[in-house]
């Protein structure tokens, strides 16, 4: 009888390790030696895009992206690729789909750095941009997510032994944005400053300042061969840098044109909606996305957008 229990529960074991692992909420893609774009799958089960860097002597992780649990994925992968620690992991700004597995990263050994204002708002602004649509669940989660431990408000440098990695603050998205380049593998990882052909979250935002940032990132010395991660959608290059340039002085110019023509709430949104979408007719642009931009974009010509506001520390 032990032999038979012991054929079944080597049976058993077998069967369970033939089966397939569950499918990545990402896909991994080598954008350069050591340096890896995890790109949000179709169902969008990680919320964002993410990335690492394989130094010398660790790892350096941007963003978290939105649940451990795809946080735990990228880790795993990580660790399939290099016995180096995870030494870093940089949130490119505050906003729940990027930290939402900072936890995870810690666990694993990263230091979390951020923007200086991240710290005051991860706990408390996520919490807001959900609104009446925030489940105790996501509320609980967003209330215990961890603080950076290191923060900042001017460009520094990461050594990762030899390899130079560039942290760099700028402005257009939220007001604690911070960009990561990697200049060996001319990579950028651009965070929200960049969204390819998907309507972007202008919560937020300065279209203003936003625009601009982007012009910036296509002067660039290397911009040509540059390779550009962005928050949401498929790894870009210049043109696509300036295609979303091009989109945000679109919906500026089509909200300033309907608000003159006497426009208002949603007969403005249904003025340039079809507009927008055909300038941009590859581009995913929801109904519920382009109102809400619409309605940004409206309060920031009228001078009455709200954006977070730095904590005292």
């Amino acid at each position: 009888m032990k032999r038979v229990a012991l054929i079944i529960a080597l049976a058993s074991a077998t069967a369970a390790s033939a089966q397939p692992a569950p499918p990545l909420p990402f896909v991994l893609k080598e954008l350069g030696p050591g340096v890896y774009a995890a790109i949000d799958g179709p169902e969008h089960k990680a919320g964002s895009n993410a990335g690492f860097v394989i130094g010398d002597d660790g790892v350096l992780v941007i963003d978290a992206m939105f649940t451990p649990d795809a946080s735990r994925a990228l880790v795993t992968e990580i660790r399939r690729l290099t016995p180096k620690p995870i030494r870093y992991v940089v949130n490119t700004h505050y906003h729940a789909d990027h930290t939402g597995g900072d936890q995870v990263l810690r666990d694993a050994g990263a230091v979390i750095i951020a923007h200086r204002n991240v710290r005051g708002w991860v706990r408390t602004n996520n919490i807001n941009l959900f609104g009446d649509r925030i489940t105790p669940e996501l509320r609980a989660r967003i209330e215990t997510l961890p603080l950076p431990d290191l923060v900042t408000d001017k460009d520094l440098i990461v050594w990762l032994g030899g390899r130079k990695v560039v942290v760099r603050t700028v402005l257009g998205h939220t007001g604690g944005d911070l960009i990561v380049a990697v200049p060996d593998a001319k990579v950028l990882f651009a965070g929200d400053m960049l969204w390819r052909k998907v309507a972007p979250n202008l919560i937020d935002g300065s279209v203003s300042e936003w625009q601009a940032t982007a012009a910036d990132f296509v002067a660039l010395p290397d911009a040509a061969a540059m390779r550009f991660v962005p928050g949401h959608g498929d790894v870009a290059d210049v043109s696509d840098v300036r295609d979303f340039r091009a989109y945000l002085l679109d919906i500026r110019r089509l909200v300033d044109e309907g608000r003159k023509a006497g426009f208002q709430d949603q007969l403005l949104v249904q003025s340039v909606a079809p507009k927008l979408r055909a300038l941009h007719p590859d581009w995913t642009i929801s109904d519920r996305a382009v109102a809400a931009e619409v309605r940004y974009m409206n309060d920031e010509l009228a001078g009455t957008k709200k954006r977070p506001v730095p904590s005292p520390e």
